[in-house]
């Protein structure tokens, strides 16, 4: 189970640099952080505190759980790795919004705010069934 986490893990490394480069290539130059229209920050800024982000989060969650399973047993340290997959999956769902919301075309952004609440949609989930995990192994 914990090679299928590290394959989930590094696909969801490969798609967010994949949303990343291809939300920066379609970017206009001062990027929207917000609906309202106030212009942010440079199209590069965006990519690198975005891109630098990302690799800040993740190191912080591996040596975090590196650290905090080293007793657990291997399902759990499982389970618990998975939590690198769905912070992943929720910062590639922010940059595709921002992109969205940055978006030249005609796209109403608010079709597309569903993306916000899918992060933490799918870690009440994964609480809900770390629970479950526990509970069921005693």
């Amino acid at each position: 189970m914990i090679k299928a986490v590290k394959v989930l893990n590094a696909v969801s490394v490969f798609l967010f640099t994949v949303i990343l480069l291809v939300i920066y290539a379609y970017l206009p130059i001062m990027v929207d952080l917000s609906l309202e229209g106030v212009k942010g920050m440079h199209k590069q800024t965006f990519f690198y505190y975005a891109f630098g982000g990302f690799v800040t989060v993740n190191i912080i969650l591996r040596i975090g759980i590196n650290l905090g399973s080293r007793n657990l047993s291997t399902d759990l340290t499982a389970w618990i790795r998975t939590i690198i997959f769905i912070v992943n999956f929720y910062l590639t769902t922010l940059i595709g919004f921002l992109g969205v919301l940055n978006n030249a075309s005609s796209i109403d952004p608010s079709n597309y705010a569903y993306l916000n609440y899918l992060g933490p949609i799918f870690l009440v989930f994964w609480i809900i069934g770390l629970f479950f995990f526990i509970l069921q192994k005693k």
